[in-house]
């Protein structure tokens, strides 16, 4: 069976690095036999702004129709791969409001069953996997560390059950010869194409 992968892309310029970090996932995907669903969040003009008021509670995120069609592909995919530049010590803003406005109550995590006390809800994404392929301008030791980083992991994706998150990071991109980044875009096609290859099993 061919693996389920949705690819999420943050980046507003079509000329850049990380647009070719994306094409270099695509391709290796494909290469592997997955033809993954991309949503470019730019290029959609995806709002990431979540409104809250009298009338809209973060209890009804699960019925709001501007959103469903992303909330379908989150349900429907086996593997979220998601493809950013760090700025800012994280997620581009864009990025941040698509797991606002989607990553909701009843989809990816839920407290129905839990004591009143819980502090983690039961993890509805049990079974999928979450890869981040991103670039950044620190020094490796600063990257590896990154405490954006690990309170991603654990306050969302291990929050939410994700069984497998993997990050794929190229630290140091300004300083980075052409040649470099041309090894490392192999490299990301290869990881992506292992990540189909594993999830079709």
């Amino acid at each position: 069976m061919s693996a389920r992968i949705l690819v999420v892309y943050c980046h507003p310029n079509p000329r850049s690095f990380t647009h070719a970090v994306r094409e270099a996932v695509c391709a290796g995907l494909r290469e592997a036999g997955c033809e993954p669903q991309v949503l470019d969040l730019y290029q959609e003009g995806f709002d990431p702004v979540l409104v809250v008021d009298e009338t809209r509670r973060r209890r009804d995120l699960d019925k709001v129709p501007e959103t469903e069609p992303h909330r379908a592909q989150i349900a429907w995919c086996d593997t979220m791969i998601f493809v950013y530049p760090v700025w800012w010590g994280g997620f581009p803003a864009m990025l941040k409001g698509y797991l606002d406005r989607t990553f909701v109550s009843g989809l990816t995590y839920s407290f129905e069953g839990r004591p009143k006390t819980a502090v983690l809800p039961n993890g509805l994404m049990r079974g999928k996997s979450a890869h981040f392929f991103y670039t950044l301008d620190s020094p490796a030791l600063v990257a590896w560390l990154d405490p954006g980083w690990w309170s991603t992991y654990f306050t969302v994706f291990r929050y939410c059950g994700f069984d497998r998150v993997r990050r794929h990071y190229l630290a140091r991109l300004k300083l980075t010869t052409p040649e470099a980044r041309a090894r490392w875009l192999e490299e990301v096609r290869r990881r992506a194409a292992a990540i189909a290859r594993e999830r079709s099993r």
